[in-house]
């Protein structure tokens, strides 16, 4: 396990504005909801690099890092960047799905296949990460390689199946799920109650343990928050882990693995590292210095570098 040297903190806000990357948008359902994914225009290649957010998360969670790669010349290839189902402008069927990990994977997989890409380089933040890991897992054939920045792994499965016992690994995560539990309760209270506390100006504050620096990460990037946190959808996001056997299921990956983390990340330990170290010896594991749970966001060219990208 290795480190990487620094840049400035969070140099990039959060984009809105797909075209100001040169991409456009496209739309595909399935019975779990929809998932949007924003990408360029025409193809170039039958091989994509897919971005996968985490839970209160969207597409422009992958901004910052976009901007950096296109500032230092970092050939990125196709790209795919998504919104999942129940963020962003995506959206999340009612009642439940009995399997949702595999039917995020499906829906990830139509939306690929849709523009015409049969590899791919997946990349996932979060709860991204795990997806992406699953994918890995199951079509082997067509995912080449997968870059991990904190994704959800072990410690989270734990969490969630032993919130008490278990309480010490991940509290931050803990209390956090406790949180969105009791905000779907409420309905539409909830998200209401989120965007209240933007309105004020608590946002920062309330989500701080997230970054390194917290008052130093981009407005966008709070005013993002604040829109997806959305309860019902975090809940669907963390029975995906339930139950989940990750060593039996992800010891079947072939590809290339990358996995980052920041070293004052509350939701991702570095057993998490260690263990995946183990699970897959090949495996590239790299600790980001003076970073938190968003590395794309705080420390974009230390995340690109971590996953093996560099100037042409």
């Amino acid at each position: 396990m290795s480190t990487v040297m620094l840049e400035e903190y969070a140099p990039f806000e959060l984009l809105q504005d797909a075209r100001a990357l040169g991409l456009i948008t496209t739309t595909v359902s399935s019975p779990l909801g929809t998932c949007v994914a924003r990408h360029p225009a025409r193809r170039t290649s039958t091989r994509a690099t897919l971005f996968l957010h985490g839970a209160a998360g969207s597409w422009t969670t992958w901004t910052p890092l976009l901007q950096a790669a296109a500032a230092d010349g970092i050939d990125l290839g196709d790209i795919v960047v998504f919104d999942l189902p129940g963020w962003g402008e995506a959206t999340l069927a009612a009642g439940t799905v009995a399997d949702p990990v595999f039917a995020i994977c499906s829906l990830v997989k139509d939306m690929a296949e849709e523009l015409g890409y049969t590899e791919w380089d997946l990349v996932g933040h979060s709860l991204g990460g795990f997806i992406a890991l699953h994918m890995a897992s199951i079509w082997p054939q067509a995912v080449l390689s997968v870059g991990m920045v904190s994704g959800t792994t072990f410690s989270v499965i734990h969490s969630v199946e032993h919130p008490v016992r278990r309480f010490h690994e991940l509290p931050g995560f803990t209390m956090l799920w406790r949180v969105m539990q009791l905000l779907a309760a409420l309905g539409p209270l909830g998200p209401a109650l989120a965007r209240g506390i933007r309105a004020i100006g608590l946002m920062r504050p309330v989500t701080f343990p997230l970054f390194r620096h917290w008052l130093a990460i981009p407005r966008s990037q709070g005013r993002a928050l604040a829109d997806e946190i959305r309860p019902r959808s975090f809940a669907t996001a963390t029975r995906v882990t339930k139950g989940y056997d990750a060593d039996r299921q992800w010891a079947r990956i072939e590809c290339p693995v990358r996995a980052t983390k920041g070293d004052r990340d509350v939701f991702v330990t570095r057993e998490d590292l260690d263990h995946l170290g183990r699970l897959l010896p090949s495996s590239i594991r790299i600790v980001i210095p003076d970073c938190g749970h968003f590395g794309a966001v705080e420390r974009p060219r230390a995340v690109l570098h971590a996953l093996g990208y560099s100037r042409a």
